[in-house]
């Protein structure tokens, strides 16, 4: 990537592509190639989002208000970046955010706008999670699960660290699931498979169940993705 650019423009696109790359290669234990990018990132991440109207974090927001009885509930923003969702979460009324991430540089930028109760920096895709059981009464996690970053694994680790009754609400890109036009090399069968055995296995085991899945074309820029809210048994 050419972090030393001082065109913005060119900048921006080559972290997506750097992002591209990493999610192609379909790996496990990036963690750190994934960190070290949006650490590098951080400086021109929240501008570089809006000029692709990301959509994800205000329609996150909509969602999990529709399924709270309460905006006081005690969330997880998992995978929070620099906090573009704990703000539109903010602006939708919830009082009680958290937020985890693997990048530090993001959540020190995160820290600054006053958003979150408590910032932890944690490998959100692994099998264990710094929390405590029955932690949270809600997670959410937009823009973040798919391949080499957030694996499907974490469901299980959501289940645990959310309380029966609470709800999860995350985002999928189209594109990772299902082979998409213009974005065919994005594809992983693999994730697409550990992703839907991951959801039956939740279901089969009455962790979690579907409440709503939400298709939302222009995601970020003209990409799709499906927004799923969960329920944990």
């Amino acid at each position: 990537m050419a972090a030393n650019s001082t065109n913005g423009e060119v900048q921006k696109s080559n972290y997506l592509d750097s992002i591209s790359g990493i999610i192609k290669q379909d790996q496990d234990n990036q963690g750190q190639k994934v960190a070290q990018l949006y650490d590098d990132w951080t400086t021109s991440y929240d501008k570089d989002l809006e000029k692709l109207n990301y959509r994800g974090p205000l329609k996150v927001a909509s969602i999990l208000a529709e399924f709270s009885d309460s905006k006081d509930i005690k969330v997880l923003d998992c995978g929070c970046g620099t906090g573009l969702v704990g703000e539109a979460l903010k602006d939708a009324g919830f009082t009680n955010v958290s937020a985890v991430d693997i990048s530090q540089k993001s959540l020190d930028i995160a820290e600054k706008k006053g958003i979150y109760q408590k910032l932890v920096c944690d490998e959100v895709g692994k099998e264990c999670m710094p929390f405590i059981d029955n932690e949270f009464d809600a997670l959410v996690c937009i823009g973040c699960v798919g391949p080499s970053h957030i694996s499907p694994v974490a469901f299980r680790e959501w289940a645990r660290i959310v309380k029966p009754g609470g709800v999860t609400v995350f985002s999928v890109r189209h594109c990772y699931l299902r082979v998409t036009q213009g974005e065919e090399e994005l594809h992983s069968e693999r994730f697409a498979e550990n992703f839907n055995e991951m959801l039956e296995e939740l279901r089969s085991t009455k962790k979690m169940e579907l409440m709503s899945k939400t298709d939302v074309p222009n995601f970020m820029g003209t990409t799709a993705a499906c927004i799923y809210a969960m329920k944990v048994l």
